[in-house]
């Protein structure tokens, strides 16, 4: 594991901010591609998109401050300027609602706009959970099997000491596979917003299913974590978007 990256002076460059930095910069690439593959109009995509992720980065942090109330309460001026933590369904939450009163305001199709950007959602998050790898966050529980990688003692992972399921590797390799099943569905489109549902579906499946493998403290809701709830609302958000958007018009 490698926490920071460099120094340069009194800076310190964090992996896990490259790896972010990067993630964004791969989804926005890979949007902009599409929309002119789409013909849209490329200058105005680009600024719903730019707005879009300030939206994503603003939701995670927001979300985070939720999830951690307790210790906002605590620490308010630690939380908000020393500490950083993003939670990502925040960020799905604040782009998404960015992007469809940007879509609004501009007058043009929100659905045609969110597919692309829905597309590069799981290439961005890769980059994303690779980060979370190396700074030991998003860890999976305690093992002693074969899978287990012991972290740092500095690292939040290697605090709990012993072995643990990397989730984040994990993660990272299913949130490509979920890319590339995006690109698949792409070439197959039969309705707008089938790109946007299917990643709902696809990812609110996996997302359920490695929580039961985490281990770092994460709210929950009953029986179930407080991420597998918004999983299983992804999931039906998506049935029923799509038994909707599917049907063919009437006329």
């Amino acid at each position: 594991m490698c926490p920071i990256l460099f120094n340069i002076g009194l800076f310190t460059i964090y992996t896990y901010g490259v790896l972010v930095f990067m993630g964004v910069m791969a989804g926005y690439l890979f949007a902009m591609r599409e929309a002119k593959r789409c013909r849209l109009d490329t200058k105005l995509f680009s600024d719903i998109l730019f707005w879009s992720i300030i939206g994503a980065f603003i939701g995670a942090r927001v979300l985070y401050l939720i999830v951690e109330w307790d210790m906002f309460l605590e620490e308010p001026a630690a939380m908000l300027l020393g500490r950083a933590g993003f939670v990502f369904y925040g960020g799905v939450i604040g782009g998404l609602a960015v992007l469809y009163l940007l879509t609004r305001k501009y007058r043009v199709n929100f659905l045609e706009h969110v597919d692309i950007i829905a597309l590069t959602i799981p290439l961005g998050h890769f980059f994303g959970r690779l980060g979370c790898f190396f700074y030991g966050c998003c860890y999976g529980r305690h093992t002693d099997s074969w899978i287990g990688i012991e972290f740092p003692h500095g690292s939040p992972a290697g605090m709990i000491g012993g072995k643990v399921i990397p989730t984040q590797l994990i993660s990272a390799f299913f949130l490509l596979m979920i890319f590339f099943l995006l690109l698949f569905i792409r070439r197959r489109q039969r309705f707008q917003g089938q790109i946007l549902l299917s990643y709902f579906i696809l990812y609110g499946i996996f997302r359920f299913i490695i929580e039961f493998f985490r281990g770092d403290p994460r709210g929950f809701w009953g029986i179930f974590s407080t991420s597998q709830v918004i999983a299983l609302l992804l999931i039906i958000s998506g049935i029923i978007g799509w038994s909707r958007l599917a049907r063919p018009s009437r006329r």
